[in-house]
C-alpha cells in the first residue's frame, strides 16, 4: 500500500513532544496511503487511540488532511488508558462472547455487603457508611490487581513469619479474603466480570482472532504509552501483523544508555511506562523510528524537549546536570542552549490560587484578541478549572471544563440533594425553603415568599408539617406579625403552599418525620417521586443533567440494595458522597478555547497552552495510600508501584511543556495555606539558574506586556479619589424624614450607633430573623419576662418549682430546644430560688400589686416640634411613702453604673423620666422615683441598683434623671439640625453588641481596623 507497510520498514514509531501528535499522524497517513487523492484510502484501516476525545480529534485531523475536505474515515476506536473507565470497543467483546461487566454501582454494593458480612461473622457491627468506604478501597485494589497482571495473593501469608504475625495482620489477611476468595465466587454467581479483567480478556480474544485471520487493512495503535496489560497485548499483536503500526507518544530517544537503564527502576520517571512497554514488546529504543514527516518538528523542539527531560531526570542523576547540559549544547554554550530552550515557555508565580485562576482566565481571554488563535488550560485541579470557567463568564465567554461539571452543581443534581435533605426533616424551615426557592420547584414564588417572610422566621416552634400548619392556624396575631403587616389572604397563601407540600409528600408513601429504615431502592424511588411531585414537569429529568441524575439514582439503588433497610440519613450521605464524584457535560465546546484535565489533553494541541495547578499534591498528585497493604508487600505479590501514577503525570507534563507556546502557573498559597511549587518547577528553575545565573528568573518570566500579573494589577488600580473623600456614610436626611418618636432603648442606639437609627426609621430597613433561629438572647428574654409576669397572677404557684415550670413553659413556647432546657434546668432552678428569696425580702417595701409590662410615653419639645419618647417598664413597684421603683429584667449582663451615668445606657433614667412626668397610666402624675434596679435572671440571679446610697460619687436618682433629660434634649436637638449626620458607630468602643447594619455601612472598607487586617494578611 505504501512505504509505511513495505517489507523491512519500521513498525514502531514515536512522535516527539511538542509536535501536534494527531495532526502529524493524520498528515503522514494521508500522504502515505493516498488519502489526499482517494477518499476511501483508509476506509479499511483500524486505528486505536487512547480515549474518546482523541478519537474525535483524529477524525477531524484526517478530514482536514484529505485534500477534498471529506473522506471515508477508518474504524477509530478508543483503547482506554490507565486512568480512564472507558469500556473496550464492542467489537472486541463480541469476539470473545464475554460476560458483561458488573456495573460499578452494583459492584460497590455487593462488596459492601461482603464487608458487612465479614464484620457480622466477627461479632462486630460496622456502620453502613464505613462499609461503603471499605468497599470502594477494595474495588480500587481489585482494579490495581487487574492492571498489574498476575497477582500472587497466596504470598501474603508467607511475607511475615507465622510467629511474627500480629493480630492486626491476621485480621487483614482474613479481610482480604473478600477479594481473593469471596469476590471471584460472587462474580461467577452473577455471570459477570470486573471491568479491567474484561478489557484484558477482550484484547486477548482480539489478538487470537488476528492471528487466525489477519485483517486486510492497516492496524494502527497510536498515542498509547502501554500503561495497561491490555494495551501492551494489542501492541504486540499489531506489530506481528503485516500491516500493523505502533506510534508511541514522546519516547526519549536522546537519553544516554546508562540513564535509560535507571529509568526502569524509577516508576515516577516520565519514561518509565514507555520503557516497560518496550521491554514487554521485546524492543529497544533503537527499534523506534521518528514518525515520517515529524522530523522537522522534532528538530525545532529539540532544545526544549531535552531541557524538560533533564528537569524530570531521576533524582540520583541530578548531581551532574551542568555537565550533561554542556554536552547537549552546541559548542558547549550552555547559556545559549537553555535560553533557546526557554523561548516560548514562561513561568508565572501568583500569590494564591485565586490569582492563579484569574491569571489563567486572562490568558485565555487575551488569546481571543488574535483571530483564529486557540488556547487551552490544562490542570488536574477540578476546582481551579471551575473557577476559571466562572471567571470567563464575566466576559461572556463560555468554556466548560472538559471533565464536566459536578452533578451536585447542576440544577437537577442540586435539586435532588436539597429534596433528600428536606426528606430528613420535612418541617425544617431552612431545608423547606431551599427546596421551595429552587429554580426547578413549581410552587408559586409569591406564595413561598409570604410563607418565608411572615411565618417561618425566628425560632422553630413546630416539629412536623402538620404542627406547622396548626401553628399558623392557631397562633395569635402578635406571634405571627413580626416584620410587616399581613392579611388573611397571606395566611391562606401560606397554608396553601404547605398543603401542596403535604400532597406531594403523600404521593411518595413517606410519612412526615418518619425515620423508619428503608431498603435503598425504595428510598431513592420515593425521593425521585417527591422530586417529580414538587417540580414542573418534565423537570427534574430534562436536559443532560436530568438524564444523568435519573441514571445516577438507578445506580445508587443498585449500590445500596445489598445493604438492606437503612436510615434515610445514610442514603443522603451516600448520595452526597457519590454525586460529588459524578460529572455531567452540559455545554457545547468553545470553538477556540478549552479547559482540559491532563487525561483529556493527551494528544491535543493549541496555539497557547496554560499549565496550572503546578504545586506538590496537585500536579503531581500524591499516590493514594493503600488501605490494606504496605508498599513492600504490594511489590512482593506483584502489584504495581503507586509511583507509576506520578510517572504518567510527569509524561503528560513533559508532552505539554514541550509545546511551542506554554505558560506554567504555580501559586504560593492554596486553600489559604502555604503551597510548594511542583518538583518539576523546582528542577526547571534549578537548571535555568545553573545556566543563566541571575538572568534566569527574568528569562523565565513572561514579558511585562504579556504577563497576566501586569493585567491583574491594572484591573485593581482604581482612579484617584477626590481630596478629602471618605467612604464612611454620613447621611443627612431632611428634617421632616427624621424620626419624631423613639423608644428608650432606641435612644441608647442613637447614642451609640446613629446610622442604625437612620436605617431603621428613615430607610425603613429591618433585619429579618434567620430561618430556624437558634436560642436568641432577645427571644429568650421575652420568654422569661412573660414567665415572671405570669408569676404575679392570682392563683399561680409561687414556689421554686412553680416559677421553674413557668420559665420552662415559656422558653419551650419560644422555640428553645428541649435538650437545652434540660441541660440548664438546675442552674435555672437556683436562679428561680434566689429570685424568690429576693422577692420575699423586698415584699415589705411594696404597696399593692406590682405593675408589669407597663407602656408609657411623654412628649418633649425639640426645636419647637413635638418628640414622643416611649417605653415599656418590665416592673414598677409602689413603695411606702408614695415613691416608685422601676425594675428591668435582663437575661444577659446589665449595663454598668458608669455606662448609665455617662449617658451610654440611658434606658432606666429615661423610664424614670417618663414615670416622673406621668407617662405611665397606672402610676398617675408627678411620682417620685426612689430606685432604678436591674435584675439579671437566667442561669443566675443578680441585683444591680443604680445610684445606690453609699457608693463612691453617689448621685441621687432624681439628679440622674435630670441629667439624662438634659443630655437627651441636647442629643435630639443636634439630630434636628439638617446638616447633622447619622454616623456609623462614631466611637466603636461604645458598641458592645453586633449591629444589624454594619455591613450596610461597609465599615470594613473604611475603618482603620480593616486596614490593619489587610496589612496582617
Amino acid at each position: 500500500m505504501s512505504a509505511l507497510f513495505a517489507p523491512g520498514a519500521a513498525r514502531l514509531y514515536t512522535i516527539a513532544p511538542g509536535a501536534n501528535f494527531l495532526d502529524e499522524l493524520a498528515r503522514t497517513l494521508a500522504q502515505e496511503t493516498g488519502l489526499t487523492d482517494d477518499p476511501e484510502a483508509l476506509a479499511d484501516a483500524l486505528v486505536y487511540v487512547p480515549n474518546s476525545r482523541s478519537k474525535s480529534a483524529l477524525a477531524l485531523a484526517l478530514t482536514r488532511a484529505s485534500s477534498r475536505g471529506a473522506c471515508l474515515l477508518p474504524d477509530i476506536r478508543a483503547l482506554g488508558d490507565l486512568e480512564t473507565d472507558e469500556p473496550p470497543p464492542s467489537a472486541e467483546t463480541a469476539l470473545a462472547d464475554l460476560p458483561p461487566v458488573m456495573p460499578n454501582a452494583e459492584r460497590i454494593g455487593q462488596l459492601t455487603r461482603l464487608v458487612m458480612a465479614y464484620y457480622e461473622r466477627s461479632g462486630l457491627a460496622i456502620p453502613a457508611a464505613s462499609a461503603l468506604s471499605a468497599a470502594r478501597e477494595l474495588a480500587r485494589l481489585l482494579d490495581q490487581a487487574a492492571l498489574s497482571g498476575e497477582i500472587e495473593w497466596e504470598k501474603l501469608r508467607t511475607l511475615v513469619p507465622e510467629g511474627e504475625l500480629s493480630r492486626h495482620w491476621q485480621d487483614s489477611l482474613r479481610f482480604l479474603e473478600i477479594i481473593t476468595q469471596q469476590w471471584p465466587a460472587k462474580l461467577a454467581e452473577a455471570t459477570a466480570m470486573d471491568p479491567y479483567a474484561r478489557r484484558y480478556a477482550a484484547a486477548l480474544a482480539l489478538t487470537e482472532a488476528w492471528r487466525a485471520s489477519p485483517p486486510q487493512g492497516p492496524v494502527i495503535i497510536a498515542g498509547s504509552t502501554g500503561a495497561t496489560p491490555a494495551s501492551r497485548l494489542l501492541m504486540q499483536a499489531a506489530l506481528d501483523l503485516p500491516n500493523g503500526l505502533v506510534i508511541l507518544p514522546g519516547l526519549d530517544r536522546d537519553m544516554p544508555p546508562e540513564a535509560w537503564k535507571e529509568v526502569s527502576q524509577a516508576p515516577s520517571h516520565p519514561q518509565f511506562t514507555l520503557a516497560r512497554t518496550l521491554a514487554s514488546l521485546g524492543k529497544t529504543r533503537g527499534d523506534v523510528a521518528i514518525w515520517p514527516g515529524a522530523e522537522a518538528q522534532a528538530s525545532r523542539a529539540s532544545a526544549r524537549r531535552r531541557l524538560i527531560h533533564e528537569a524530570l531526570a531521576p533524582a540520583d542523576r541530578t548531581a551532574d546536570w551542568t555537565d550533561r547540559l554542556a554536552a547537549m549544547a552546541p559548542n558547549a554554550d550552555t547559556a545559549r542552549f537553555v535560553f533557546d530552550a526557554l523561548d516560548g515557555l514562561s513561568l508565572v508565580e501568583t500569590t494564591d490560587d485565586t490569582d492563579e485562576a484569574l491569571a489563567a482566565a486572562l490568558l485565555l481571554r487575551e488569546t481571543l484578541e488574535t483571530p483564529d488563535h486557540t488556547a487551552a488550560l490544562v490542570t488536574p485541579d477540578a476546582g481551579l478549572a471551575r473557577h476559571v470557567s466562572a471567571l470567563l463568564r464575566q466576559w461572556d465567554v463560555h468554556v466548560a471544563p472538559s471533565a464536566g461539571q459536578s452533578l451536585l452543581q447542576t440544577p437537577a443534581g442540586s435539586f435532588a440533594c436539597l429534596v433528600m435533605d428536606w426528606l430528613a426533616d420535612l418541617s425544617h424551615p431552612v431545608r423547606m425553603m431551599a427546596v421551595f426557592n429552587h429554580e426547578l420547584c413549581r410552587f408559586d414564588p409569591a406564595l413561598r415568599g409570604v410563607l418565608d417572610q411572615h411565618f417561618l422566621r425566628g425560632p422553630r416552634v413546630w416539629d412536623s408539617l402538620d404542627s406547622l400548619v396548626e401553628h399558623l392556624e392557631t397562633a395569635s396575631e402578635p406571634e405571627r406579625r413580626k416584620y410587616t403587616s399581613y392579611t388573611d389572604q397571606d395566611i391562606a397563601d401560606a397554608l396553601n403552599i404547605l398543603d401542596q407540600a403535604r400532597a406531594a409528600l403523600a404521593t411518595t408513601g413517606l410519612q412526615d418525620s418518619d425515620d423508619t429504615p428503608l431498603p435503598g431502592p425504595d428510598y431513592f424511588d420515593r425521593a425521585a417521586q417527591l422530586m417529580q411531585a414538587v417540580a414542573d414537569p418534565p423537570a427534574p429529568w430534562r436536559g443532560e443533567d436530568g438524564a444523568a441524575l435519573s441514571k445516577f439514582l438507578r445506580d445508587l439503588a443498585d449500590m445500596t440494595a445489598p445493604l438492606g433497610p437503612q436510615s434515610p440519613v445514610l442514603f443522603l450521605e451516600v448520595f452526597k458522597a457519590e454525586a460529588a464524584l459524578a460529572s455531567v457535560q452540559l455545554a457545547n465546546p468553545h470553538p477556540r478555547l478549552a479547559i482540559w484535565g491532563p487525561l483529556e489533553a493527551r494528544l491535543q494541541s493549541a496555539d497557547r497552552l496554560i499549565l496550572a495547578g503546578l504545586n506538590e499534591g496537585i500536579w503531581p498528585a500524591q499516590p493514594p495510600a493503600d488501605a490494606f497493604l504496605p508498599r513492600a508487600f504490594r511489590q512482593a505479590i506483584g502489584l504495581s508501584d503507586p509511583d507509576e501514577r506520578i510517572g504518567l503525570s510527569a509524561h503528560d507534563f513533559a508532552q505539554l511543556a514541550a509545546a511551542p507556546n506554554v505558560t506554567l502557573i504555580t501559586a504560593r498559597r492554596r486553600d489559604n495555606k502555604p503551597a510548594v511549587a511542583s518538583r518539576w518547577i523546582w528542577r526547571l528553575r534549578t537548571l535555568a539558574r545553573g545556566a543563566l545565573q541571575d538572568d534566569a528568573e527574568t528569562i523565565l518570566a513572561p514579558s511585562p506586556a504579556a504577563d497576566p500579573r501586569t493585567w491583574m494589577a491594572a484591573m485593581e488600580t482604581a482612579p484617584p479619589l477626590p481630596e478629602g473623600f471618605s467612604a464612611e456614610p454620613r447621611p443627612t436626611p431632611p428634617v421632616e424624614a427624621r424620626p419624631k418618636s423613639l423608644s428608650v432603648t432606641r435612644i441608647e442606639t442613637l447614642v451609640r450607633d446613629p446610622y442604625a437609627i437612620y436605617c431603621q426609621y428613615v430607610l425603613r430597613l429591618n433585619k429579618l430573623d434567620p430561618l430556624n433561629l437558634p436560642g436568641d438572647v432577645r427571644i429568650r428574654g421575652t420568654a422569661i419576662h412573660k414567665a415572671l409576669e405570669r408569676l404575679e397572677e392570682d392563683g399561680q404557684n409561687k414556689s421554686v418549682d412553680g416559677l421553674l415550670a413557668l420559665l420552662e413553659e415559656e422558653l419551650r413556647r419560644s422555640g428553645e430546644a428541649e435538650a437545652d432546657i434540660i441541660a440548664l434546668r438546675e442552674k435555672r432552678r437556683e436562679a428561680a430560688h434566689d429570685y424568690l428569696v429576693w422577692r420575699a425580702d423586698n415584699q415589705h417595701q411594696i404597696e399593692g400589686r406590682p405593675i408589669t409590662e407597663e407602656k408609657g410615653e411623654i412628649t418633649l419639645q425639640i426645636g419647637g416640634e413635638p418628640f414622643r419618647l416611649h417605653g415599656t417598664a418590665d416592673r414598677i413597684e409602689r413603695r411606702t411613702g408614695g415613691q416608685v421603683a422601676i425594675l428591668d429584667f435582663k437575661t444577659g449582663k446589665p449595663p454598668s453604673e458608669n455606662q448609665v451615668r455617662s449617658g451610654l445606657s440611658p434606658q432606666m433614667p429615661l423610664q424614670g423620666l417618663i414615670a416622673r412626668n406621668g407617662g405611665y397610666p397606672g402610676l398617675g402624675n408627678h411620682v417620685s422615683v426612689a430606685a432604678l434596679t436591674y435584675l439579671q435572671i437566667g442561669t443566675k440571679f443578680t441585683v444591680q441598683e443604680i445610684g445606690r446610697p453609699g457608693k463612691k460619687d453617689e448621685i441621687a436618682i432624681e439628679d440622674l434623671i435630670d441629667q439624662t433629660e438634659q443630655e437627651l434634649i441636647g442629643l435630639l436637638t443636634r439630630f434636628a439640625q439638617p446638616d447633622h449626620p447619622y454616623l456609623s458607630a462614631p466611637r466603636p468602643e461604645r458598641v458592645t453588641y453586633p449591629s444589624d447594619y454594619t455591613r450596610l455601612a461597609r465599615r470594613d472598607e473604611w475603618t482603620s481596623l480593616a486596614t490593619y487586617d489587610e496589612v496582617q494578611d
